[in-house]
């Protein structure tokens, strides 16, 4: 039996519009310069606060601040600036058929990532959601895949043992986490990352759409 661990943003939706646009509506109200084009899209993958801190160099109550305003525009409309990538709920359907277990490891707010999946209809696919929680210090990717590997084993215990672990992501984060956690690294060219970041940083596979993802999983499993 294999578990599938999927990122959110850059991986099952395009979330760039909204995003970029609470970020600019928060940097807007502290009156800060908006970084270029290039700049802004560095910031959808990692922590928030993290990039506030690279490229806006933000002191730590200015990331506070600006964090505030980003979720004040992002919870109430910035969420659902968003769309679902094509082939997406195909590829979910069809691991679900092989009897997969299918979860979710975001960096995004847990509460955020659980109202985007239920907006999209696809909840019933995943057993597991694990987003960023700052109020228990869970912020970074290799943390957040940590508790949902741990959930899912939770889950899987009394049924079956998983033989084999797949982190799937479109930036590095994504494929560092997925080596801490001996998981196969399977990159997503489509997403906010380029292929040469996922390279450097260990992907296993590059996949160039959903379709490409199954076909590989499907084949890293024969081997």
């Amino acid at each position: 039996m294999i578990c599938v661990i999927f990122d959110l943003d850059g991986t099952l939706t395009d979330s760039r519009e909204g995003i970029l646009k609470s970020i600019r509506y928060a940097l807007e109200k502290m009156e800060q310069p908006i970084p270029d084009e290039k700049t802004l899209q560095l910031f959808i993958g990692p922590p928030l606060t993290d990039s506030f801190r690279d490229h806006c160099h933000m002191t730590e109550e200015q990331i506070e601040q600006a964090y505030g305003y980003f979720k004040e525009r992002y919870d109430a409309t910035g969420k659902y600036e968003n769309a679902v990538y094509p082939q997406i709920e195909a590829a979910l359907q069809a691991l679900r058929k092989t009897g997969a277990y299918v979860g979710i490891a975001t960096a995004k707010p847990e509460e955020q990532a659980k109202d985007i999946i239920k907006h999209f209809n696809l909840d019933p696919y995943f057993e597991v959601i694990r987003g960023a929680n700052r109020d228990i210090g869970l912020i970074h990717k290799e943390d957040i895949l940590r508790e949902a590997l741990q959930d899912m084993n939770a889950i899987t215990a009394q049924k079956y043992k998983i033989s084999r672990w797949y982190m799937v992501g479109d930036r590095k984060y994504d494929m560092e986490a997925a080596k801490l956690h001996n998981c196969v690294a399977m990159g997503v060219s489509y997403g906010y990352g380029s292929v040469e970041e996922l390279e450097s940083a260990g992907a296993d596979y590059i996949c160039e759409n959903p379709s490409d993802l199954i076909v590989n999983i499907a084949v890293d499993t024969l081997l």
